[in-house]
């Protein structure tokens, strides 16, 4: 914009002045419809409704379901995988998510630095879940958070416990929906709950770290069976005689030194795996002398445990057993015997070598029963 000299007449400057107002009035102009269209945007932005916003809240609170692990599997109680996550979006989705029971029914307690005070956040994801069935992994022996679990051990469906010795005696009462309970326990030494065949009517499944542990549940009932370091056989082989409705026996990283004459029929187990996930020595061909297995079909097994003569051991298994295996996983190194194993059992389907298998990857735990 062009502007006057310093050497402007009076008249000259007086015309400027008159010059500036209507050009201060122009931009006034300007800016009031500017303000207009303005608040007219707003006032269309204030009754637009985004079409997620206008789905039924039950269509909503589906699509959030879908957004979780599938139950079973237990999210962390905050993070992105976490039903909170949902909360912080907007007060219409916070309250619709507050408002599904089923969102809250499954969690993890395991520590990260957003969980400074698990069993605050725990108790709140009780209050939310409503009636729901629970499923529960509590991954460090916190007493006051298993106490606040305990308190819903009637809703209690598949749960996995860390705990201190002294704090499994806690675990009585009835747990009428309970399907499925896996134990850590940091000290063999303990004082089993006083409980009854009663106290849990639908157990099926079970992991223990040591068999021992197993003495006060329903093993006669059971369905699935896991038993994880157990370092004497001495353990986990007097239960097994009463765990006559086995299907699945998973065997990890236990003692394979089976007491002589020692005999277990398993007349219902169709599934058994038998896996080290660490260096020590062992050899599966005790226990191939020592079970009875007529109806098993599949066999998941570390080469290492198979000997130098894989085989023969698994010959064992069938010579033994008169069982028709359909499929045979063998995990772990195991050299060259793809072609020989095929060769030599031509009436298995399905054999199959996975030499990076690992029992304890992140992506199979809660998932355990897949081949």
């Amino acid at each position: 914009m062009d502007r006057p000299s310093p050497q402007a007449t009076p008249a000259a400057d007086r015309a400027r002045v008159v010059a500036i107002d209507s050009e201060i009035h122009e931009l006034e102009e300007q800016i009031r419809v500017l303000l207009l269209e303005q608040e007219a945007c707003h006032q269309r932005l204030d009754v637009y409704k985004y079409p997620v916003l206008t789905l039924p809240n039950e269509i909503t609170s589906e699509i959030f379901m879908h957004f979780l692990p599938p139950y079973p599997t237990c999210p962390r109680l905050a993070g992105p995988n976490s039903p909170t996550s949902l909360t912080y979006i907007c007060r219409q989705w916070r309250e619709i998510a507050l408002a599904t029971p089923k969102l809250w029914r499954a969690f993890c307690t395991v520590y990260t630095y957003s969980e400074t005070e698990p069993a605050r956040v725990a108790q709140t994801w009780l209050e939310r879940s409503g009636s729901c069935p629970l499923s529960i992994y509590m991954g460090s022996s916190d007493k006051e958070c298993f106490l606040a679990l305990l308190l819903h051990r009637e809703r209690w469906r598949h749960v996995q416990l860390d705990l201190a010795a002294e704090d499994v005696a806690l675990i009585k009462g009835p747990m009428p929906l309970l399907e499925s309970l896996s134990l850590n326990v940091d000290d063999i030494e303990y004082t089993h709950p006083a409980t009854t065949v009663d106290d849990f009517p639908r157990l099926r499944a079970v992991t223990l770290d040591v068999a021992d542990h197993g003495k006060w549940l329903p093993i006669s009932q059971l369905t699935n069976l896991t038993y994880e370091e157990g370092d004497h056989a001495d353990y986990y082989l007097p239960l097994l005689h009463g765990a006559a409705n086995l299907v699945r026996l998973n065997l990890i990283d236990c003692s394979t030194d089976i007491p002589l004459e020692s005999s277990v029929i398993l007349e219902r187990l169709e599934t058994l795996v038998l896996l080290k996930t660490y260096s020590w020595e062992g050899d599966a061909s005790q226990i191939f002398e020592t079970f009875t297995l007529p109806v098993l079909h599949t066999l998941h097994i570390s080469g290492a445990l198979l000997g130098t003569d894989p085989i023969n051991s698994l010959n064992l298994v069938v010579a033994r057993s008169g069982c028709k295996l359909q499929a045979v996983l063998v995990a772990g190194k195991c050299g060259s015997w793809e072609e020989s194993f095929h060769a030599a059992f031509p009436s298995i389907p399905d054999i199959a070598f996975d030499s990076q298998y690992n029992w304890y990857s992140e992506e199979r735990r809660g998932n355990r029963d897949a081949f």
